[in-house]
């Protein structure tokens, strides 16, 4: 499979193209179970600052639903020894995926806490306190050592900012996705995405130079991921002629 590609794939069927022991970091934000096709219908449409459209989110959003247990196995055969692997989670998920990685053979490092600045939508319904916290899963096969260190596992940075992005309903920041890449990974490495979402995890690996393999579901999304990569190449280029 080629590297830096954005494949419009299910995940379960790219991660079998995978080489075994191919990638060096996986950094993925798989569904949070989200039911959009019920009582969350009036979060259906967002704005798009990139065109000044609006978009169904639920005419591009692909329902998926997790066997973590085929994935932690996937993600076990296809990283190399002493790797780190990321997992973004809701908090009814988090004991399913601690469950289906740890008897695949990964240590449980740490729950990690993303603290954000604002609340970009209210799911509560009035049932519940507003989160402002996302949860990250850290695991890893092997043993690794964080390349940064004294790093503490709560941490705050602000919601993604509006960067041409907005037609997805949760891209991570850049300053989040940095940290995390720099704590686990080195120039050249190769970074997995299964869940590509808004593109924001590709494009960060492609400013600080990691190669990364992709797969996105959802045409439209997949459609406007290839945009970003495109123009991140420009970019570069750009820097380089200067």
């Amino acid at each position: 499979m080629e590297f830096n590609k954005c494949y419009n794939l299910n995940c379960e069927e790219g991660l079998k193209l995978i080489r075994t022991e191919s990638i060096d970091l996986v950094l993925t934000d798989p569904p949070y179970d989200v039911d959009f096709g019920g009582k969350q219908k009036a979060l259906l449409t967002i704005r798009s600052f990139a065109d000044g459209k609006k978009m169904d989110v639920y005419r591009n959003y692909i329902e998926y639903n997790c066997d973590y247990g085929y994935l932690a196995r996937q993600f076990y055969r296809v990283l190399k020894d002493d790797i780190h692997c990321y997992l973004f989670a809701g908090h009814q998920q988090i004991d399913d995926w601690v469950v289906a990685m740890t008897k695949t053979g990964f240590k449980f490092v740490q729950l990690l806490n993303w603290e954000r600045n604002k609340v970009r939508y209210d799911l509560t319904m009035g049932h519940k306190y507003l989160e402002n916290k996302e949860q990250i899963l850290f695991f890893q096969k092997g043993w690794k050592k964080l390349n940064l260190k004294s790093i503490k596992s709560s941490f705050k940075f602000d919601s993604a900012k509006t960067d041409g992005n907005e037609w997805h309903s949760c891209p991570r920041p850049y300053e989040l996705l940095k940290m995390l890449m720099l704590n686990s990974s080195n120039e050249s490495d190769v970074v997995l995405d299964c869940f590509a979402g808004s593109g924001e995890h590709l494009v960060t690996a492609m400013k600080l130079r990691r190669n990364f393999i992709g797969f996105e579901l959802s045409k439209e999304f997949h459609k406007r991921i290839e945009q970003r990569i495109e123009f991140q190449k420009q970019q570069f280029n750009l820097i380089q002629y200067i």
